[in-house]
């Protein structure tokens, strides 16, 4: 259960942002707010959906509890078809901490629901638990994400810059809120350029 829970924690960051007047962001169809299973989105372009991401906001992890400021995550297609994910923050003392890891679709073509890993043992990575990164809303321009997890022990808010507007910020909480995400465990993720850490409801 450990190695389940840091494997899916340490999933940092992925997201873009929406344009006013731009097409509605996909996300779960019900606004109704319950705790039953997360509502992935119907297709995610892998292609597109790789390289470098902020993360904007987050419920609050053990193994980022380094990271002062900065989390951001690079994903990139690796030949087996995997997805390579190299996690990075600056922490209090001015470093950078950088984690490295790999994710596999679980429900392709979609490519919705991943399993990351963090674990590789005898040069192979060692996936556990099933689905821990959950692609729950999209931008139609892939400029943010909300990644969540079937337990709701972890939620990110990603995006390709360092903060959102208030309608993209208005179309993520909604994203989480109709998948039963209480906003108020989220927190603000202190970036260069964009929003101070602290609530996010």
């Amino acid at each position: 259960m450990g190695a389940r829970r840091a494997a899916k924690a340490l999933v940092a960051a992925l997201t873009a942002a929406t344009v006013l007047g731009a097409a509605a962001p996909a996300r779960a169809a019900s606004t109704s707010v319950d705790t039953g299973p997360l509502r992935p989105v119907a297709d995610v372009d892998v292609d597109r959906y790789v390289g470098d991401w902020y993360q904007v906001a987050a419920i609050p992890q053990w193994f980022e509890i380094q990271c002062f400021k900065n989390v951001k995550a690079r994903y990139d297609v690796q030949p087996d078809g995997t997805i390579g994910v190299r996690n990075t923050c600056r922490t209090i003392v001015g470093t950078t901490s950088t984690v490295t890891g790999r994710a596999r679709s679980e429900n392709p073509p979609a490519d919705s629901a991943l399993t990351v890993s963090f674990v590789k043992l005898g040069g192979r990575w060692i996936y556990l638990g099933g689905p821990n990164y959950v692609v729950i809303g999209l931008d139609p321009d892939y400029r943010w994400a909300v990644v969540g997890d079937p337990d709701r022990s972890s939620g990110f808010v990603l995006s390709r810059e360092p903060a959102l507007d208030a309608q993209q910020l208005a179309d993520v909480r909604a994203t989480l809120t109709d998948n039963g995400y209480d906003l108020c465990d989220f927190r603000t993720t202190r970036q260069d350029g964009g929003a101070k850490a602290g609530a996010f409801c």
